[in-house]
C-alpha cells in the first residue's frame, strides 16, 4: 500500500468492472459543483491493473472519475493499494458502503455556522439538503425562545398520562426533523426533552402558521 499522493492522466484510469456503488443524479450534480468551486476532492484509491500494463483500476472514486471526466479534467490524483482481485472485492464491497451516522445535534451547530456566513442558495448546491430544509432550519434559528412557547406553558395542559406517538418518516424527513427539535433545545439554557421541543414546535405551528378556516 502506497500512501504517497500520485497524478495521472484519466486515461490511465479505468473503473473496476464491479463497482457496485451508485450516486443519484442530484447528488453528482452537487459533487460535480463542489469540485468546480473548490478544486479540490478525495484521492482516488486504486491498484496497479491486473491486466493492462501501466494502467491502474479505481477501487474507490469512481464517482468523482465520472465527474472529473465531465468537467473536461486532464488529471486525478491517487493513492495506490496494491492488493489482488479477491482484496479489490472486498474493499469494494466495504470502502463505498462504510460510513458513519452524523450526530444531529453537532450537524445542526454545523449548518448554523454555515448558515451565518454562507448564502443558501450556494449551499444548496453544495450540501445534501435542500433550500427549503436550510430555509427553514435558518429561520428556527433566529427566533427567540419565548417565540416558539415558553417552557413554564408547558406542561399545564399536558395529560397526566404520557401517551406515544408512533409515525414514521423517510431518511431525508427525519434528519429535518431531527434539526428542528435540535435547534429548539438549544435555543434554551436548560434543554427540554426532544418530545417538549416537539411540542413546542406543534404549538408555535398551531399559534401562528396555520391557515384560516376556509382557506386552503
Amino acid at each position: 500500500m502506497d500512501p504517497t499522493l500520485h497524478e495521472i492522466a484519466l486515461e490511465g484510469l479505468a473503473p473496476h468492472p464491479e463497482n457496485s456503488n451508485h450516486m443519484s443524479a442530484e447528488t453528482l450534480r452537487k459533487l460535480r459543483h463542489h469540485i468546480e468551486r473548490t478544486g479540490r476532492y478525495e484521492p482516488l484509491t486504486v491498484r496497479p491493473h491486473p491486466r493492462d500494463q501501466g494502467k491502474f483500476e479505481v477501487l474507490n472514486g469512481h464517482n468523482r472519475l465520472r465527474v472529473l471526466r465531465a468537467i473536461g479534467h486532464q488529471s486525478a490524483r491517487y493513492v495506490v493499494w496494491d492488493v489482488d482481485d479477491e482484496q479489490a472485492r472486498l474493499y469494494l464491497a466495504t470502502l463505498n458502503r462504510l460510513a458513519g451516522s452524523e450526530i444531529p445535534e453537532r450537524r445542526a451547530v454545523l449548518l448554523e455556522s454555515l448558515l451565518a456566513t454562507s448564502d443558501i442558495e450556494e449551499l444548496s448546491l453544495l450540501l445534501p439538503d435542500d433550500k427549503r430544509q436550510l430555509e427553514e432550519l435558518k429561520r428556527l434559528s433566529r427566533l427567540e425562545p419565548e417565540e416558539i412557547v415558553p417552557l413554564s406553558r408547558l406542561g399545564k395542559d399536558d395529560p397526566p398520562t404520557p401517551v406515544i406517538l408512533e409515525f414514521l418518516l423517510d431518511e431525508a424527513g427525519a434528519k429535518e426533523v431531527n434539526l428542528a427539535l435540535d435547534v429548539v433545545q438549544r435555543s434554551r439554557d436548560e434543554e427540554p426533552s426532544r418530545s417538549r421541543a416537539l411540542l413546542q414546535l406543534a404549538r408555535y405551528y398551531l399559534r401562528h402558521c396555520q391557515p384560516a378556516r376556509g382557506k386552503a
